[in-house]
Order: C-alpha cells, then structure tokens, then sequence
C-alpha cells in the first residue's frame, strides 16, 4: 500500500533520470508498469488495495500524457476476489485506466486457466469479452467520464480507514498463533502447488509469506478473511447523511459498485461455522475466543452495511444462480 500511496512519487524520480529517458527513448517511449493485486491485498486490505490501485493507475496515466509517454498496465491477478479475481470485462469497464492508450497486458493464473480457455468457445468468449471492453473504453473514452471529485474523496477516506482497521487486527499480538492453528498454512506451505516458494525467506513473519499461500489458507478455513474485513468498521464510522451518499455513490460509479459487489460475494462465501472448526484446533483458549469473536463481529457489520448499501434484503439477493451454488 505503501508503494501504491507513492507511486507518482516513484515514476517522477524515473522519468526524471536522463539514463531512464534514453532507454525509453529506445522503446518508442512505451513504459510498462506492473500492478499487484495480490500483495497489495495482503498488504492493507480488500477495500484499501483496490482504491489505492485505481487511484495509481489513474494519476500514472496523466503524467504519463502530460510528457508524451506511451503507458501500458501489466495487471498482476489472481483467480480470487481478494487477488484481483472477478469478472474481467465489468472490471475493466469499471476501471477504464486499466486499459489506458488501447493497451493491456494481464496474468492468467494456473487455477483459472481450465476453467477460461479449456474450451474452445469459452476461450473465445472469454478473449472476446476482454478485447471489447479495451475497445469500449478507448472509442467512446470513458476516461473523461470521471466520478465526481468528491467522490474519490469519500472513498478515499473509506479506504485508508479500512487499511486501518486491518492492519490492526494482523498486528495484534496472537494473530499470528491464530493464523497458524485456524487455517491449513503448516500444510501449504509445503505443498509445491505454485511457481515460487511460499516464503521470501524462513522467518515466520507474515510479511514474508507471499500472498498466494496467505489467501489460500484464509479461503480453505472459509474465513476469506483478506476479502472483506476492515470495510464494515470503516463504514460504521460515517454519519448517516455520508452513508447515504455512499449508497449513492454505489447507484452511479461502477468501480465502487463493483467493489461492493465483490465484496458481498466474499461474505457469501464465507462461512464462520466451518471457520469456527478450523479455529478449534488453536491450543490458546483465549487467543482462539479473541480472534474467532473479532472476525464474527466484523463479519457481522460488514455484512449489516454492505446490504445497507445495496439495497438488498439478503447476501446475493441479486444473484441468485450463484447463491444457490454456494
């Protein structure tokens, strides 16, 4: 997140260096920058991470234009919501910088590969989807059609919020012995599922556990911790008139909508009495209790004011193939 905030910051002190400027002379002045979704997430958080992306992806985009540089995103994602996963043309639709210039590049990771191109027509559907919504945003350049600034400003505050209160629920003393006992961790870290180690080193800090193995033991023990808490305390902090705002923000912003709406997918996801099992097999009584009784509540109030939001009676009221599936 930290990276994110300064990001304008980093690619001034680049652009600035005469060296940098004569390579990407070289390059046709096309500068490719890559964002992470995955570590940002881990980081600071569902709501914190994806505000912080879409603001870098914008402000990059106008010094960008304002010194004649070609910029193309390399889009980092997961399979995941809480990696960057979900629908890739509403996403895109709703991040129009994403595809800044008529350009993208992105990943497609290992557990979603089958399920998008192992069929032929679904591959071409899937390739289609996301070649229209770069066409989309570039010909009837949808990245004049901003939020209104006070907008931006709101969630803003929601987001660094948010970071807050997540970043205080990982530094609380005992996380680390409850992330340890109430998820599937020990097993994979072992388990030689992905390209790289599961550690950036063997300490057994959680910043050095990288965020594919943090995601899938949150996801295995149904907590789906990384992909929504944080957001009920930050909205519980708004006063009725600005949650009234934020509802309709979400009616005319589709990146906004489109977090929440991913975030209650989250939320339907996840389910505390399988994640209360898990939680059972941490040996401190009172750090099990502590933690499980934190992450209760604030799934309790995300889920009070993200359908406050909505408008919706029910998680997924809207979407009800995808709750029957789950």
């Amino acid at each position: 997140i930290g990276d994110l905030d300064r990001s304008l910051e980093l690619v001034r002190e680049l652009w600035d260096n005469p060296e940098s400027r004569r390579h990407l002379g070289g390059r046709g002045h096309l500068q490719e920058v890559m964002l992470g979704y995955s570590d940002s997430n881990k980081d600071g958080g569902y709501l914190a991470a994806n505000w912080f992306l879409y603001r870098t992806q914008k402000t990059l985009c106008e010094e960008a234009d304002r010194r004649g540089i070609r910029l193309r995103f390399f889009h980092g994602k997961g399979g995941t919501i809480d990696r960057g996963g979900g629908l890739s043309y509403r996403s895109l639709l709703a991040q129009p910088h994403a595809s800044h210039g008529g350009s993208i590049r992105l990943t497609e990771q290992g557990e979603v590969i089958f399920v998008k191109y192992g069929q032929r027509d679904i591959a071409r559907r899937n390739l289609e989807q996301l070649a229209s919504a770069v066409i989309h945003n570039t010909c009837l350049d949808e990245e004049k059609r901003n939020v209104e600034s006070d907008g931006e400003v709101q969630l803003d505050r929601l987001a660094r919020s948010s970071f807050a209160h997540y970043r205080k629920l990982l530094e609380t003393p005992g996380f680390i012995d409850y992330f340890r006992g109430a998820t599937p961790i020990d097993l994979i870290e072992h388990t030689r599922i992905g390209s790289r180690p599961s550690r950036r080193s063997q300490t057994g800090d959680i910043s050095e556990l990288r965020a594919i193995p943090w995601v899938f033991a949150w996801t295995q023990s149904r907590h789906l911790l990384p992909a929504w808490y944080g957001i009920g305390s930050a909205l519980a902090e708004l006063s009725g008139a600005e949650h009234n705002a934020m509802a309709a923000l979400y009616r005319k912003w589709p990146f906004f909508a489109m977090l929440i709406d991913n975030a209650e997918v989250s939320l339907a996801k996840t389910d505390l009495y399988i994640a209360g099992r898990y939680a059972s097999l941490v040996p401190d009584a009172k750090i099990r209790a502590t933690f499980l009784g934190r992450i209760t509540a604030e799934y309790e109030l995300t889920t009070r004011h993200v359908l406050a939001i909505t408008g919706h009676r029910r998680l997924l009221e809207k979407q009800t193939r995808l709750a029957e599936s789950i």
